[in-house]
């Protein structure tokens, strides 16, 4: 081989350790399909919410994006950014996601999802219709979670407003 393909090659090694390299540090969701043998379901974490620090994402409790639980007895924690609103008691927890189910759209279907780490942990649960939430890595066990969209909003033919 001469110089040219070892320069080439040591370029695409470098570009690609970047790119793999800038992916680092961040998490993702994994859906949480209902029917499988031991898997959490909303109402058990709804049920159990005091064993949990417990967020949603939205504009208000009657207007949701998402709830996320974090596990109380772990050594890993979800750190919400200040448009997480922590929630307290079982009855709103209970309300947010009876709102979040009923934005039920055919791009926007909630469903239960984990919170997984860089590190391929589980951090939590997240109750939502999006797709993908932004999740970074600040220290050793601590996942920052960046808010949602707002709540889908549906303007079909018969929300048009007429002029008189």
């Amino acid at each position: 081989m001469d110089i040219r393909k070892y320069m080439y090659l040591a370029v695409i090694g470098l570009v690609s350790m970047t790119l793999i390299s800038g992916c680092l540090g961040y998490g993702r969701i994994s859906y949480q399909p209902r029917y499988v043998k031991g898997a959490v379901t909303i109402q058990e974490l709804v049920e159990n919410s005091d064993e949990y620090n417990v967020y949603y994402s939205g504009y208000a409790v009657n207007n949701p994006s998402g709830i996320m639980f974090d596990p109380k007895n772990d050594s890993k924690t979800l750190v919400p950014t200040d448009r997480w609103i922590n929630i307290e008691d079982q009855d709103t927890v209970s309300e947010v996601v009876s709102w979040i189910k009923i934005h039920d759209y055919p791009w926007y279907y909630p469903g239960l999802h984990k919170i997984i780490g860089p590190d391929k942990e589980f951090y939590g649960y997240l109750f939502t219709g999006w797709h993908n939430v932004t999740a970074k890595a600040i220290n050793e066990g601590e996942l920052l979670v960046y808010d949602l969209p707002a709540p889908p909003q549906y303007y079909g033919p018969s929300a048009e407003i007429e002029d008189d």
